[in-house]
C-alpha cells in the first residue's frame, strides 16, 4: 500500500504493518497451512476478524479501522484493502515465489541460526536484537517437546547483505551471554555429523556390550567341561588337497576309535582325536607298523602326538567353539520367540485375528553439545511446515495423528546345519 501523503506511521502503525507483513510475506505464507486456506477462499481476502485472532496482531490492536490507517502508511506495497476495508489481502501481481532451486539457494543464504537467549525471552526482543543488522521476515523461536523456548532460533533476514553482516559480527553477546551463531546449512550440517558420529558410539557401545557377554558366557560354559583327556589327538601334516576326512578315517580307525577329524578338503594339516580308550600313541604305533610311511592318497604324512602346552592350548580351543556352538544354539532358540512376530491362532486366519507384538516407537531427536533438543529441526531443514511464529487461531487447532514405526519384525533363526565333523558336547 503506497504513502498517499499521510503523516509517518507512528510506532504501532510500524510495528502492524510489519507483523501484517510478516504474515502474507514470502517466507510465512508458504510455511502457514491455516492461512493459506484462508486466501483460497475468497480470492485472497481474509477478513480482519480473522486477523485479530492472530496473537500478535491482537496484542497490538483489534481495531480494523487502527489497522487499516496503519497499512495505508505501509511502503512496501504488499497488501491492499478491501472498499468496506473489512478484509485485506495480498496483492495479486505479487504472487509467492516459485520454489526454485534459485529461490531455494537464496533462501539458505539469508538463514542464519542463533542461540544465548534467556528462556524467558520473547519473540519481539529477538526481533528488536536482530534488526539491528537488518530487518528479518521470519522468526522461528525454537522449542522443546514442552513448548519451551530453547534459547536458540532460527531467522531469515531480508536479504543476504543483512544475514552477512550479522554472521561476520565478532564477540557477538546478548546481555552477557556469548551469542553461538551460523548458517542454518551450516547447523543441520553440525547436527547430522553429531549424530552420525553418536550413533557410531552407540553402535560400537552395544557390540562391545555384546561381545563381552559372550566372551562371559563362553569362560561360564568352559569351566563346565572339567579336565580333558590328555594323549588323544594326533596332529598330520603333508595332505594334498584330494585328502578327504574319510580317507583319514580309512586309515586310523583300523587301529582305534576316531572320535573327531579336524580337517577340510584344500587343507594340508590338521587334527584327529581318538577315543580316551585309545590313546594317539598307540594307534600311531600301530599304524606305522602296518605303514611305516603313513600314505594318503599318494602323500606321506608326518605325524606326532600333541603333548603338554600345545596339547593344553588345543583342547582350550576345541572348548571355546563347542561353547560357541552353545551360545549360538541358545540365542537362535531365543529368536523364535521375539516380539514382533504375529500370535498363533487356531481355525482359518484373517487380518482380524493377527496381533502384533512389536513395540511403537516415540521418535525423539538427539541433544546437542550444550544440552539442546531438537524437535521439529529435521521439518525445517526440508523445508516442510516448520513452527510458526504466531499460533494459528484456537478454533482452527487440531491434533495430528501420532508417527507410528512398522512393527519390528522379528529373526527367525537359521535352519540348523549338520556339518561333517561337528564339535558336539
Amino acid at each position: 500500500m503506497a504513502d498517499n501523503g499521510t503523516s509517518e506511521p507512528s510506532e504501532l502503525e510500524k510495528k502492524i504493518i510489519r507483523q501484517i507483513e510478516y504474515y502474507f510475506g514470502d517466507v510465512n505464507l508458504k510455511r502457514d497451512r491455516f492461512l493459506q486456506e484462508q486466501v483460497k477462499e475468497d480470492d485472497g481476502w481474509v477478513p480482519l476478524e480473522i486477523m485479530v485472532k492472530f496473537n500478535r496482531l491482537k496484542i497490538l490492536s483489534e481495531d480494523f479501522n487502527v489497522i487499516t490507517t496503519a497499512l495505508e502508511k505501509s511502503t512496501a506495497n504488499l497488501m491492499e484493502i478491501s472498499e468496506d476495508k473489512s478484509k485485506i489481502r495480498r496483492r495479486t501481481t505479487k504472487p509467492l515465489p516459485q520454489d526454485t532451486t534459485e529461490y531455494r539457494k537464496n533462501l539458505r543464504e539469508k538463514s542464519v541460526y542463533c542461540k544465548g537467549f534467556p528462556l524467558d525471552t520473547n519473540i519481539g526482543q529477538v526481533e528488536e536484537f536482530l534488526d539491528r543488522f537488518g530487518e528479518t521476515e521470519h522468526i522461528n523461536m525454537r522449542r522443546d517437546g514442552d513448548k519451551k523456548f530453547k534459547g536458540s532460533v532460527f531467522a531469515t533476514f531480508k536479504d543476504q547483505e543483512a544475514a552477512k553482516k550479522f554472521l561476520e559480527e565478532e564477540g557477538l553477546k546478548y546481555g552477557e551471554t556469548d551469542v553461538i551463531k551460523m548458517t542454518k546449512e551450516e547447523y543441520f550440517m553440525k547436527k547430522t555429523d553429531t549424530r552420525k558420529q553418536k550413533k557410531e558410539e552407540e553402535k560400537l557401545k552395544k557390540q562391545q556390550a555384546k561381545e563381552k557377554k559372550e566372551r562371559e558366557a563362553i569362560e561360564a560354559q568352559k569351566a563346565d567341561f572339567g579336565d580333558y583327556e590328555k594323549g588323544c589327538i594326533l596332529f598330520f601334516s603333508g595332505a594334498n588337497d584330494q585328502t578327504s576326512r574319510e580317507d583319514l578315517k580309512e586309515l586310523f580307525s583300523e587301529y582305534g576309535t576316531v572320535s573327531w577329524i579336524d580337517f577340510g578338503r584344500g587343507q594340508t594339516e590338521g587334527h584327529i582325536r581318538f577315543d580316551k580308550d585309545t590313546p594317539a600313541a598307540g594307534v600311531l604305533e600301530k599304524a606305522k607298523a602296518a605303514d611305516s610311511k603313513l600314505t594318503v592318497r599318494g602323500c606321506e604324512l608326518e605325524t606326532r602326538v600333541l603333548e603338554g602346552e600345545e596339547e593344553e592350548e588345543h583342547w582350550a580351543k576345541i572348548h571355546e567353539n563347542m561353547s560357541m556352538v552353545r551360545l549360538k544354539k541358545q540365542q537362535g532358540r531365543k529368536g523364535k520367540y521375539s516380539k514382533g512376530r504375529p500370535t498363533k491362532t487356531k481355525g482359518p486366519r484373517d487380518s482380524s485375528s493377527v496381533q502384533y507384538q512389536g513395540k511403537k516407537t516415540v521418535f525423539k531427536d538427539d541433544s546437542d553439545d550444550e544440552g539442546e533438543d531438537d524437535e521439529g529441526d529435521e521439518a525445517a531443514a526440508s523445508g516442510d511446515e516448520a513452527e510458526q511464529q504466531e499460533e494459528v487461531p484456537a478454533e482452527s487447532k487440531g491434533t495430528k495423528r501420532p508417527l507410528e514405526e512398522p512393527e519390528d519384525q522379528a529373526e527367525e533363526a537359521p535352519a540348523k546345519q549338520i556339518k561333517i565333523g561337528e564339535e558336539t558336547s
